[in-house]
């Protein structure tokens, strides 16, 4: 992140010159598209041999961005994208089921398990400037009535209120705690999905439906958050074959591939040789069964991806003639780093999934398997950076992300301005013309928007949005903190030592050169502004990894 001069930010909206309000026949229609553990390499403009001729249009089109950072995992950055504030304050300091095994975090302001009313949520915000507001897919931000999606300001909605599960219509869910995942429409539970439910192609059809219901002569804002490619991995059977065979070299030489397409891309200089992770298995070493079957692991994976830009596609289709002449501003992105841990691991899943699911290599991928990556196409998927998912290093925080706004002349742009989740809903905000309300909306105190506007940036009236303000991010115990080109990082043991790394992003971004020597009173002042965020933001102080499926 480079030290730039500061910006103003505008929103970028006609104004009656009567009322002063933006005219609502200007407003953009605003689709905000979130992918599930998609790695920041798994989509071609990040270096994927996976086929996403949609995203690869999208980036032709838009704007790349390369900087871009989350969450380590699912629920906190959706509290981001919801909220435009760091996910402890407002009630998703970690996703609900490892605040739930706790004791200690139980009551305790910010682990809710659930987005609470600290927070004002961007679809209020612009319902609230008649903005027609739909939601598809994954919630994880509460599964109970109050604080569904249609209580949050979705008018229309069709979701997963839980952290995943199956994507066909059997329904399981993805821990053996938890086997049954909710599903809603508004605020209605629904008991039975449709016989042909697929997650990827349902979400799609329903935000098609909404859109193409609406009124024209309103602007629309649509969150599409499909599952697709959270484990358990499945794709609909005439697609299981897609990628047969590309993936028999193993997870190495995937990495290794990426790595070298992501140079030829122009996205890094110097990109790492390709090391295998601690606790992956040389792939060689494998049985021949064994490889067979993680080989197809990763082909199931990809034919997800591959789905996804697909519906993608369609979704898009629909918003281009449904928008006609309004402006458009798309959003693509994911919501963490690839999934790298133990899933059976988790709790009594081991047991559970020997005794309930059907894993023998012809039937993977099918309705009744239960799959997931595991660290060696995590650590492919994540290339070139270092871990993945639940983790605060960059391969589980830095995420693809692509915008596409059609008031800008920006096409096929790449960017590396520092970005943040909670940038987008300032983004969005400054889109349509609507302001945040601040520390007062409707009688009760909030939370005020931390995220700052990524639309200078897409209209070419800036180059970066964060100065050197500190960014702080903390999940299960482990901590790192963000400024200039600067970031200290401490994990526990068993991915860790327990002692804080200073890394030079500009220069390393892999974070493989540890500095904390060379600069120690860098070092300190970091230290020092990450204990006073995580005093701001009242996190609860873990001294272990508190995470899950560790290997």
């Amino acid at each position: 992140m480079k030290m730039a001069r500061q910006i103003v930010i505008c929103a970028v909206v006609l104004v009656c010159a009567a009322c002063g309000s933006p005219r609502e026949d200007v407003r953009p229609n605003i689709v905000l598209i979130l992918a599930d553990d998609l790695g920041y390499s798994d989509i071609g403009p990040f270096g994927s041999e996976i086929r996403t001729p949609t995203l690869d249009s999208l980036a032709a089109t838009g704007f790349t961005f390369t900087n871009f950072h989350t969450a380590p995992t699912c629920g906190p950055t959706r509290a981001m994208l919801m909220s435009g504030i760091d996910p402890h304050p407002v009630g998703m300091a970690a996703n609900a089921a490892a605040i739930r095994r706790v004791e200690a975090l139980q009551g305790r302001r910010g682990y809710d398990s659930r987005l609470n009313d600290d927070a004002v949520t961007v679809a209020t915000l612009l319902s609230d400037a008649g903005y027609q507001t739909y939601m598809t897919g994954k919630w994880d931000l509460g599964n109970v009535a109050g604080f569904l999606p249609v209580d949050r300001g979705f008018a229309k909605s069709f979701i997963l209120a839980d952290g995943g599960g199956s994507h066909f219509s059997n329904a399981f869910g993805i821990l053996a705690s938890d086997p049954n995942p909710r599903y809603f429409e508004n605020a209605a539970a629904i008991e039975t999905l449709p016989d042909d439910f697929y997650s990827t192609r349902t979400y799609t059809e329903r935000a098609v439906e909404f859109i193409e219901g609406g009124d024209a002569e309103k602007p629309f804002f649509a969150y599409v958050a499909y599952t697709a490619p959270h484990w358990p991995l499945h794709v609909p059977d005439d697609w299981i074959g897609k990628y047969k065979g590309s993936y028999d070299a193993g997870w190495h030489a995937l990495k290794t591939s990426r790595l070298r397409k992501q140079e030829q891309l122009g996205l890094f200089a110097n990109p790492p040789d390709s090391q295998p992770l601690p606790g992956v298995a040389d792939w060689q070493s494998l049985s021949a069964e064994d490889r067979a079957k993680n080989a197809r692991i990763m082909e199931i994976y990809a034919a997800m991806i591959e789905y996804m830009d697909w519906q993608i596609g369609q979704l898009l289709q629909s918003v281009a003639e449904t928008s006609g002449d309004r402006p458009t501003l798309i959003i693509f992105m994911s919501d963490n780093g690839p999934e790298g841990n133990a899933i059976g691991r988790i709790g009594t899943n081991s047991v559970w999934v020997d005794a309930t699911f059907n894993n023998d290599i012809g039937n993977m991928g099918r309705h009744d398997s239960y799959l997931w990556t595991g660290p060696g196409w995590a650590q492919a998927s994540a290339a070139p950076f270092h871990l993945y998912k639940s983790f605060v290093t960059e391969g589980g925080i830095r995420a693809p992300a692509i915008m596409r706004y059609s008031e800008s002349t920006a096409s096929g742009e790449r960017s590396d301005a520092f970005l943040v989740a909670t940038d987008i809903p300032a983004t969005i905000l400054d889109a349509a013309g609507v302001s945040h309300p601040g520390n007062r909306y409707a009688e009760r105190e909030v939370l005020p928007l931390e995220g700052r506007s990524a639309l200078p940036i897409l209209t070419r009236q800036a180059d970066v949005v964060h100065q050197d303000e500190p960014l702080g991010w903390e999940l299960y115990g482990n901590r790192a903190l963000v400024t200039n080109q600067w970031k200290a990082v401490l994990l526990w043991p068993p991915r860790g030592d327990g002692e804080w790394h200073l890394y030079d992003l500009d220069a390393d971004p892999f974070e493989q050169n540890n500095l904390a020597g060379e600069h120690p009173e860098v070092l300190e002042k970091l230290v020092a502004e990450w204990h006073m965020y995580a005093d701001d933001k009242g996190i609860y102080l873990f001294e272990s990894d508190n995470g899950y499926g560790r290997y």
